[in-house]
């Protein structure tokens, strides 16, 4: 071989040489640069899977403390509920002792002598009340008419009591003893409300 070929080859294959261990070289550092974003890339991957998990505990804790909530709103809905009950039960009540407080506030006359005697037949001041004075029971049914809404006047003596009641113009006479009543006499007619209220 002549020497003039052999020199120019053996520089170019030198080349090539020192172009392959260069490359060879730039790769090695690659490579290390390469393997150090890894080992940083997995230092993050553990750092964000302990956020991951931390998250996950605080999830865990947030739906513990949402079912508390929903649980605690549950009672104070059921337990509103039961007040609005108690409310409305109230509110009926005060209806009905408003009504009765008119009544006692605004009594009045009987209308008829119906009126009177259905009352009579319905209270229970003559049985009930059996074993008291005669005067004891004319101021028990005065209490009760006066309750239920009438008027009806007591008179006493000596122990003795009767009740009397106007209707219109005419004056009647009860025995609290045994509800009897008594036409007593006519007299000039009173209104049936004697004071109405403002």
């Amino acid at each position: 071989m002549n020497k003039w070929i052999a020199i120019p080859v053996i520089a170019v294959l030198a080349i090539g040489v020192i172009g392959v261990g260069y490359l060879y070289w730039q790769q090695t550092n690659k490579l290390g640069e390469a393997e150090s974003e890894i080992v940083a890339l997995e230092g993050n991957v553990s750092t964000l899977e302990g956020n991951v998990s931390t998250l996950e505990v605080n999830l865990t804790e947030s739906e513990v403390t949402v079912t508390t909530l929903e649980a605690d709103l549950e009672t104070a809905n059921s337990r509103i509920n039961s007040l609005q009950a108690d409310v409305s039960t109230q509110q009926t009540i005060n209806l009905t002792l408003t009504s009765e407080l008119k009544m006692v506030k605004d009594p009045r006359h009987f209308n008829s002598i119906q009126e009177l005697t259905d009352w009579l037949h319905e209270d229970d001041t003559d049985t009930r009340f059996a074993d008291e004075s005669n005067a004891q029971k004319a101021c028990i049914l005065q209490v009760r008419a006066l309750r239920d809404g009438y008027l009806l006047s007591t008179f006493i003596v000596d122990e003795e009591g009767a009740c009397f009641a106007v209707i219109e113009d005419e004056y009647w006479a009860i025995n609290p003893e045994d509800d009897d009543t008594e036409f007593g006499y006519y007299m000039q007619p009173l209104p049936s409300h004697p004071l109405p209220l403002d």
